[in-house]
């Protein structure tokens, strides 16, 4: 049995020499670490020394930074080019326009339809038909060019003019159309038909005007060479018609047919008169003015005066 005066056992974990000790191991092991570390930054160092040394040297080269190997960005110019007010004002500009031209692309306002065109001036033909020749339906009001569609409005025959007025910012249209009037009315087989100053026959549409030179000409002996019989007489034939309705009053009807051309009775008096189908107006009312002296003397006798050759005949 052991004795109660031996002494306890110390624990030498925590005294001052334990504490000491265990200092100066962590103390010599911090160093090593330091030791070892600078040892590779030192050969870290060799390795990239040797390696720039086999980089091959340009003339006038700058050695490349290893601590700056990204090229330098100059962002001044950059800065300045935002903080220019002439930049701005373009971009501005640019988006103005481009909202601009979307916003007349989709909105339905700036589209002319049949409600946004008015036709002035029509007495016997159908808004409607010229609203279909036209052709301006779904039109942006932008790309409708008036002179096209005064050209597509002339193509209608009975259509002698048409003024087109296109109103932009309220997508309006306005045509004031003047209609054909004839000159003469030509009567066929067909039936009567407007005369136009350019020779083309028109069905009669509306009232025909009172008054009007009348040419009689059953087979349309005078139908213009080349063209169907009876949709257009010779303009030289309407020509002649007309200045001599205008130097005879009464001389209506003037007749017509293939081998003596106009003809017609000469007014108050019995006596035919070929008149044919040329110019030379003067001479041909002087040669009439002559026979018709002649045949009121006595010193001739007949019933018909031909004035188409240069002397005039009295059969």
């Amino acid at each position: 049995m052991e004795s109660s005066s031996a002494p306890k056992q110390q624990n030498t974990k925590h005294t001052p020499a334990a504490r000491a000790a265990a200092v100066s191991v962590k103390s010599h092991t911090a160093a090593a670490r330091s030791r070892i570390n600078q040892r590779r930054r030192q050969q870290m160092r060799r390795r990239m020394h040797h390696f720039e040394s086999l980089l091959p040297r340009l003339p006038g080269a700058r050695r490349i930074e290893l601590h700056n190997p990204l090229p330098h960005v100059a962002l001044r110019p950059l800065w300045g080019a935002l903080r220019s007010r002439l930049l701005w004002i373009v971009i501005v500009v640019v988006a103005a326009v481009s909202a601009l031209a979307a916003w007349t692309s989709l909105d339905e306002r700036w589209y002319v339809y049949r409600e946004d065109v008015h036709f002035n001036g029509l007495n016997y033909l159908n808004a409607e038909d010229l609203w279909e020749t036209s052709a301006v339906d779904g039109w942006q009001i932008f790309w409708i060019d008036g002179d096209a569609v005064r050209e597509r409005l002339l193509q209608n025959r009975y259509v002698a003019d048409a003024q087109v007025h296109i109103t932009t910012l309220l997508t309006k249209m306005t045509v004031d159309v003047t209609e054909v009037r004839p000159v003469a009315l030509w009567e066929t087989d067909a039936g009567l038909r407007w005369l136009r100053d350019d020779g083309i026959a028109l069905e009669p549409r509306g009232q025909t005007p009172p008054g009007l030179l009348l040419i009689h000409d059953p087979p349309a002996d005078a139908t213009l060479a080349g063209a169907p019989n009876g949709a257009a007489i010779d303009p030289a034939v309407l020509a002649s018609a007309q200045a001599l309705a205008s130097r005879l009053p009464g001389v209506t009807p003037l007749r017509y047919n293939a081998l003596v051309g106009l003809n017609f009775r000469l007014p108050d008096t019995p006596y035919w008169v070929y008149w044919g189908d040329g110019d030379e107006i003067e001479r041909k009312l002087d040669n009439m003015a002559a026979a018709e002296t002649l045949l009121n003397d006595g010193r001739a006798e007949g019933s018909v005066i031909d004035v188409r050759f240069e002397r005039p005949y009295i059969k």
